[in-house]
């Protein structure tokens, strides 16, 4: 502990006094009811979960102030006296603990759609949010005070609710930004023009929230300390702005976040951007203001957070998606226990991916995330001999699970390490941290009575032999080098003509292929397999060039997807990559591949001395199959039963030590 004494400092806000300096801040869940847009128990058990463990203060997800502003069918929108019985079982569920806990309030403007909302979407001119295209309504003055009146009931509702405080989400380009944003704001009247005319809507608000506060509820503001947009407001606008807030003695703590929905991207991290990025735009805020200010965003050690408070860059630290991951890191850390937290790995498939479609998260480490009341380990009635073959990250989470519940688990893997496709993933720089969720559950079952056979290439006769109560197969996929119809289909087949180089970016990946110095890749699958085949390439000094054909090449994806291809994409091309959209490839011959539009089927020839194929994976299910009848009892789990990603294996792993 004493290593982390800074971060277990108290701060006292206000009048509140918050125990130590770790935020669990504002995000969304997708755990309200679609239909009446009210909090569930789902929210009470999640926060909860993290409370127990210790954290100084949760900023609960936001709450809409209207249906003009609800960005998916699963938030919850503040407008009517209903939400405050719901808000009262979560901040009674927190306030067993030492927690403190605030109501995050939003409007987002223009950055929404109205097949959506069911209403207009709103902002301070009628200028569209260019990635969906939807004119907004210009606000009028009495349509301003409606939404000043609406943010001061959802302070009320928040206050009568329980919370301690509530937080005004200005960031991430949220409507009152756009009033701010000379790129935006293109009003004549006194909300636009000057600085001072653009802030008039923030400080009318600001006001009339703290009238309804009171002297001893909390109000601070979220709010992006950098647009990173060159139409965008920079980090000199913000400083500006933040000194402007704190002049008016009504705010009591700037939460500095970055981006906006244009640079999504950065907003939440992922794993190819290096850790504690933004905290200097908090640092750079504090200078200029005494409020309490608080940084966020991809700092997923409590060791790291330390070091943010010691030196003075920020007095909270938002380590959100670490307790997503692990509900638990603020008692480990507290208590010593720091290679015990299951860190983070900033790879969003979980948390922002599912977010971006409108489905509740989780985490892709940790399956009980979101489920904390349903899911809960415990002794199995009958111990049993439990076998698991296969050693990836679906084989490692079916044998936690089991030896947890006190089962006799034994694992088998053929190579020599364990981790499996993810290895390979991880063979990439960008995408190096992926291998977090391998060192994780290597560390807990370290920690368990596992016996761990490396180096053993399982037979139906030796799992016979074995004679285990249960069996689970877990021996993932393979890679798809064959790109005739009858593996993958007519639609994306590829006739390979004799004398053509052909190889897959998984061999590609893992060191396992050469190829010429003019490489085309085919990328057929939906994730980021041939941005990150293409960037290995590169780091080699190859000509590459990458067609893409999948549905993500159309730019149909969810938002936390959309952050990791989007910066992928940006990196490779940076670096020369040239990039082809909706263009299969038909034929590949010495030399060339003739390509074909998807839409317009215009054929393009492209030189290449090699063609890397770019598919999804096929399911390694044969030992699975051959025992199927043999054995006393045979489940299957992972890229064996279809392939997918880690949240798919390591869940279907825990799920599979969970039944036994």
């Amino acid at each position: 502990m004493s290593e982390l004494k800074h971060l277990f400092q108290p701060l006292t806000i206000r009048e509140l006094t918050i125990p130590n300096r770790i935020f669990f801040s504002s995000h969304g869940t997708m755990y309200a009811d679609p239909l009446t847009h009210l909090p569930t128990e789902r929210h009470v058990h999640y926060y909860e979960a993290r409370a127990k463990a210790g954290v100084g203060l949760i900023s609960m997800e936001p709450s809409n102030v209207s249906p003009h502003s609800l960005a998916y069918p699963r938030m919850s929108i503040a407008d009517r006296d209903d939400i405050i019985p719901w808000y009262r079982k979560i901040t009674d569920a927190v306030h067993q603990y030492d927690t403190k806990i605030f109501s995050t309030i939003s409007h987002n403007g223009r950055q929404n759609l109205s097949d959506i909302t069911g209403a207009p979407v709103q902002s301070c001119s009628p200028i569209p949010f260019h990635l969906m295209g939807e004119v907004p309504m210009e606000l009028e003055r009495e349509d301003i005070r409606d939404i000043i009146d609406a943010h001061v009931a959802a302070s009320r509702r928040a206050r009568e609710g329980g919370f301690d405080g509530v937080e005004l989400h200005w960031a991430h380009g949220y409507l009152v930004m756009q009033f701010w944003s000379p790129h935006v704001n293109f009003r004549t009247d006194e909300y636009g023009g000057s600085l001072e005319n653009r802030m008039r809507f923030s400080l009318e608000l600001l006001d009339a929230v703290r009238k309804e506060a009171g002297e001893s509820f909390v109000v601070g503001a979220r709010i992006s300390g950098d647009e990173m947009s060159d139409t965008g407001l920079g980090l000199v606008d913000m400083i500006e702005i933040a000194g402007r807030l704190e002049k008016t003695g009504q705010l009591d703590f700037l939460d500095i976040s970055v981006g906006s929905y244009k640079t999504g991207a950065l907003m939440i991290a992922p794993m190819m951007i290096p850790p504690r990025p933004f905290v200097y735009l908090a640092s750079e805020i504090k200078q200029v203001v005494d409020l309490p200010v608080f940084t966020a965003s991809r700092i997923n050690d409590p060791v790291v957070a330390n070091e943010i408070v010691k030196n003075n860059e920020a007095d909270v630290v938002a380590m959100t998606r670490a307790q997503i991951c692990d509900p638990e890191m603020v008692r480990k850390a507290r208590e010593d226990r720091l290679d015990e937290i299951r860190v983070c790995m900033a790879c969003n498939e979980g948390c922002a991916g599912r977010c971006g479609k409108g489905l509740p998260i989780t985490c892709a480490q940790n399956p009980e995330t979101g489920r904390e009341d349903a899911l809960k380990i415990q002794p199995a009635s009958q111990k049993k001999k439990v076998m698991v073959i296969g050693g990836g990250v679906a084989g490692l989470s079916a044998a936690r699970v089991a030896a947890l519940r006190g089962h006799n688990v034994a694992l088998y893997e053929k190579n020599s390490e364990l981790g499996g496709q993810v290895l390979i993933a991880g063979n990439i720089e960008s995408r190096a941290e992926i291998k977090e969720c391998v060192r994780n559950l290597e560390k807990e079952l370290s920690r368990l009575p596992v016996k761990i056979e490396m180096g053993v290439e399982v037979t139906p006769e030796i799992t016979i032999a074995e004679d285990a109560d249960e069996v689970i197969v877990a021996t993932g996929a393979l890679p798809i080098d064959d790109p005739s119809p009858s593996v993958v289909g007519p639609d994306v087949a590829v006739s390979i003509e004799p004398g053509a180089h052909v190889v897959t970016a998984w061999d590609v990946m893992a060191d396992n292929a050469e190829t010429g110095r003019r490489v085309l890749i085919y990328d057929v699958q939906f994730h980021i397999q041939g941005l990150i085949a293409a960037e290995k390439l590169l780091s080699q000094g190859k000509e590459v060039e990458l067609l893409m054909c999948g549905v993500r090449s159309t730019g149909a994806t969810s938002d936390g997807e959309a952050g990791t291809m989007g910066l992928q994409t940006y990196s490779v091309a940076r670096k020369g990559c040239r990039i082809s959209r909706m263009v299969y490839v038909v034929q590949a011959m010495p030399g060339k591949c003739i390509g074909r539009h998807m839409l317009t089927g215009a054929k393009e020839e492209f030189s290449c001395d090699t063609l890397v194929l770019s598919y999804w994976r096929k399911a390694n299910a044969d030992l699975y199959k051959a025992l199927k009848g043999k054995v006393e009892s045979l489940q299957r789990v992972g890229d064996c039963v279809s392939p997918r990603y880690i949240t798919e294996a390591i869940h279907e792993g825990y799920m599979a030590g969970y039944a036994v």
